[in-house]
């Protein structure tokens, strides 16, 4: 599920004075977020935990079929 967010509010908080401020809003439509290039990230990091898993599995049999061969 995805929930939009119209503001982020950033900057809020003490500074080095030790005054309080309120942040500024970073507006942003709806619009914006659905096409953001950053809704694939999600996609792009399974898809390298696929092929980073298949790589650590041919490695796995391939040592043991060595060590195998190894102690025959």
């Amino acid at each position: 599920m995805l929930i939009s967010i119209e503001a982020i509010r950033y900057g809020t908080g003490y500074d080095a004075a030790g005054r309080w401020h309120e942040g500024r809003a970073d507006l942003r439509s709806a619009a914006e977020l659905e096409q953001d290039e950053q809704l694939i990230a999600p996609a792009r990091g399974a898809v390298c935990g696929i092929l980073l898993s298949g790589i650590l599995w041919v490695g796995l049999v391939a040592a043991v079929r060595g060590l195998l061969t190894l102690f025959r």
